[in-house]
């Protein structure tokens, strides 16, 4: 079992490229947005976000695929991988990274906020961004949340004129991860 596990861990960093070190992971974080228009609220949850910390350098890679968010109602869904997300194109959402600051935290006393800085790629543009959420340690484990905006056109998603009082122009995403050791 411990060696089916280090050949799992072995194949899921060398799809993370920018983390050396993986010493805390997850394959079932969550990733939701949420969209308020005037017309119609939008949410969706995505359960299964891959994500892994390098706690010597606190290098972060998180990886999702698009298709796997989850909506109230299945036409949603169908519109958002298809024409909006276009998942065929673009399977997957990224963001590489690293915590701010990381390397002058105590063994066990992490500030209540901390800022994490990277490229995150959506519908394959890719931007730098700054986001500040919560990091602390829970046993042997970090668990990791953080709410934060994002501009649809920043990502050159394109809403419909006809639809523009049903979807927000900037979407509200929130990450919550819990990472555990590798060992």
């Amino acid at each position: 079992m411990k060696l089916l596990f280090a050949i799992l861990v072995l194949i899921t960093t060398i799809s993370f490229p920018g983390i050396t070190q993986v010493t805390h992971f997850t394959r079932e974080g969550t990733i939701s947005f949420f969209s308020s228009a005037p017309l119609e609220d939008i949410k969706a949850v995505n359960n299964r976000v891959q994500a892994l910390l390098d706690n010597s350098s606190g290098e972060v890679a998180v990886r999702m695929r698009i298709e796997d968010f989850q909506f109230r109602k299945s036409l949603m869904q169908k519109h958002f991988n298809e024409n909006y997300m276009e998942s065929h194109n673009y399977p997957e959402a990224r963001f590489d990274g690293y915590i701010e600051g990381f390397d002058e935290f105590a063994e066990d006393a992490y500030p209540d906020e901390v800022t994490v800085r990277g490229n995150m790629t959506i519908r394959g543009v890719t931007n730098e961004v700054a986001v500040t959420g919560s990091f602390r340690r829970a046993g042997p484990h970090y668990v990791c949340r953080a709410v934060f905006p994002v501009r649809l056109e920043d990502y050159d998603i394109r809403i419909p004129r006809m639809l523009v009082r049903n979807i927000a122009e900037v979407v509200e995403v929130t990450v919550d991860l819990r990472l555990a050791p590798v060992n």
